[in-house]
């Protein structure tokens, strides 16, 4: 259990019932010493928590549970944040934001989260720019000293991915191998977050061999993507495999690979019913392949229903 986190959930039920910080403490610790146990500068013992815990009327154990609890919500928030700001969102951003205000965040993972999607969502509604938008994430997870580091946190994996976004060509080769060896070798970061981070991670290393034209292995990274997603029952990024792999099969010449997932691409952007989101494929694949989406998905299933109707007359 992290010292620090359980604090701010003290300070949380602390602020909701009314009570000062000096009342809070008093008999119990120094008020000095009750702000270094927040500031993560001393580790708080089971005693004190104890004792705390009375004063606001809740039974440790039960404390514990509900400071776990507090913990998923918050990380359900700063997810659906998250979310909203990469989906260009940026009215459900701020409603979500009035609606959850995250006053001050527990999990130290859940604050990056939380300050990462805030500068995508500044980026994205043009409040700020992509060189700062790119510095701002820089600063968030100490690039480039975090390359160096042995073992890191999922969500650091991630603001580290999206650098590739707001950075030249010379970030990127660094950038890749690392995430790369995230998803080669889970071990070599700490966990924390949603598995869906995986997926995020594995769609930029698709973008990134995409642009550098390695077609084989942009189609078998996508294929890491497409899995998860099917382990996790999730469509997360799923168009973006499925376009990634038509792009690739298509420069490839295998037409019949490339047809198969650009209908599967079609078919997970109309499940998902996102209009925005249709409306961008569409434009990217009108321009890449040279056809009309709605039209080539509609000649692929007439012609399959015309094979599966000659195969049954033979």
């Amino acid at each position: 259990m992290k010292s620090k986190e359980l604090c701010i959930f003290l300070e949380h039920l602390r602020s909701a019932r009314n009570l000062s910080q000096e009342a809070f403490t008093d008999q119990v610790v120094s008020l000095r010493q009750y702000r270094r146990y927040l500031s993560g500068e001393s580790e708080i013992p089971f005693q004190v928590i104890q004792l705390l815990s009375e004063k606001i009327g809740v039974k440790t154990d039960n404390l514990l549970r509900e400071f776990e609890n507090a913990k998923i919500a918050e990380t359900e928030i700063v997810l659906q944040l998250f979310n909203s700001a990469v989906n260009y969102a940026h009215d459900e951003f701020i409603k979500l934001s009035k609606e959850n205000p995250l006053k001050q965040i527990i999990d130290k993972t859940n604050q990056l989260m939380y300050q990462h999607s805030i500068i995508l969502d500044e980026l994205y509604s043009r409040k700020i720019d992509k060189v700062e938008a790119g510095k701002r994430n820089a600063e968030l997870i100490n690039y480039p000293k975090i390359l160096d580091s042995q073992i890191i946190t999922s969500i650091e994996m991630l603001i580290l991915s999206s650098l590739m976004d707001f950075f030249d060509e010379s970030h990127h080769r660094a950038i890749v191998e690392k995430a790369q060896n995230f998803i080669n070798d889970s071990s070599l970061v700490i966990s924390g977050g949603s598995e869906k981070i995986f997926v995020f991670i594995v769609s930029k290393i698709a973008k990134f061999y995409g642009i550098h034209e390695d077609y084989d292995n942009v189609i078998s990274i996508c294929e890491i993507g497409i899995q998860k997603n099917f382990k996790l029952r999730s469509f997360y990024l799923m168009e973006y495999f499925f376009y990634y792999q038509a792009l690739s099969y298509f420069k490839k010449e295998n037409y019949d690979a490339y047809e198969k997932v650009l209908v599967q691409c079609f078919n997970v952007l109309h499940y998902e019913g996102n209009l925005k989101k249709i409306e961008k494929f569409k434009s990217l694949i009108e321009e890449d392949f040279n056809i009309d989406f709605v039209e080539f998905t509609a000649n692929h299933y007439s012609t399959k229903t015309k094979k599966f109707q000659a195969s049954n007359e033979e």
